[in-house]
């Protein structure tokens, strides 16, 4: 399967009506316990075993960084990775296919396309502000925003 795949499984636990997307319920239901600490250059860390897995994020990294990095390691658990344990660097990475495949996994979980699609035509009379609108909306970047606009062809 694709790391779009294993986020859309996950739709069933998000509003799709009531943006942002809220990862606590994801969360709560695959047993992952999230914690902040105060890192350098890391963005998140993640350890998985089948009855408990941690999430600890860099509390210095911007909310929408933050929200990000948490989806993006929220896939890392889901999907079936190697490793029990990530660390996920702000500059480099060491598996780029699984760093990609969980970036892609964050991207689909909190830009749903029939969210980002239903934004995006509610503000189509506005199309100089709209990709900071949604983004704003959404609790994204608009860097995040425009990758998944691009990706989902929305012009």
């Amino acid at each position: 399967m694709r790391a779009v795949d294993y986020a859309r499984q996950l739709f069933e636990y998000i509003p799709m009506d009531n943006p942002p997307v809220r990862l606590t319920p994801i969360l709560e239901k695959f047993n992952v316990s999230l914690y902040f600490d105060d890192f350098d250059e890391i963005d998140g860390i993640t350890m998985k075993s089948a009855k408990l897995s941690i999430i600890v994020i860099n509390k210095n990294l911007s909310i929408t960084r933050q929200r990000f990095t948490i989806a993006h390691e929220l896939g890392h658990i889901i999907m079936p990775h190697k490793s029990d344990f990530y660390v996920c660097y702000s500059k480099k990475t060491k598996n780029k296919l699984m760093e990609r495949d969980a970036n892609r996994f964050a991207g689909e979980i909190l830009m749903p396309q029939p969210m980002i699609a239903e934004l995006w035509g509610k503000y189509e009379s506005n199309p100089r502000n709209r990709v900071e609108a949604i983004a704003k909306i959404m609790k994204i970047s608009t860097s995040a925003l425009r990758v998944r606009i691009r990706e989902l062809g929305l012009k």
